[in-house]
């Protein structure tokens, strides 16, 4: 079975620096807009055995509209801790469904600063 999740490129960024969240994500299923609403998104980003996760159930991703899919994650000043390329996915649950669909993923590079 090949993997479906879509690799997708985010931008580099510096240890401390304020990264600048993801403005606009739409989730679709072979090109289409799921059926069920969505109730929730969470991404994971791990390096090593580091792991930080954004959950819209923490509030830290926001479902812009359950319909349509659509989500987004706000800049935030606390971000990830140590340099290195992350590896991340982003996972998305509907109503009925317990188990995830995994449609996205991709690696971040996180750069020491300078000093």
């Amino acid at each position: 079975m090949s993997d479906y999740t879509e690799a997708v490129s985010l931008a580099d960024t510096k240890v401390g620096d304020r990264w600048v969240g993801i403005s606009a994500i739409t989730a679709t299923i072979n090109g289409e807009t799921p059926g069920p609403a969505l109730t929730r998104v969470r991404m994971t980003f791990r390096l090593g055995q580091t792991e930080m996760v954004l959950d819209s159930d923490d509030d830290e991703i926001v479902i812009d509209d359950e319909d349509s899919w659509e989500a987004s994650i706000a800049a935030r000043d606390d971000f990830l801790p140590r340099a290195g390329k992350w590896s991340w996915n982003m996972e998305f649950f509907a109503s009925g469904y317990s188990s995830p669909w995994t449609l996205y993923a991709g690696t971040l590079r996180v750069w020491d600063d300078v000093d």
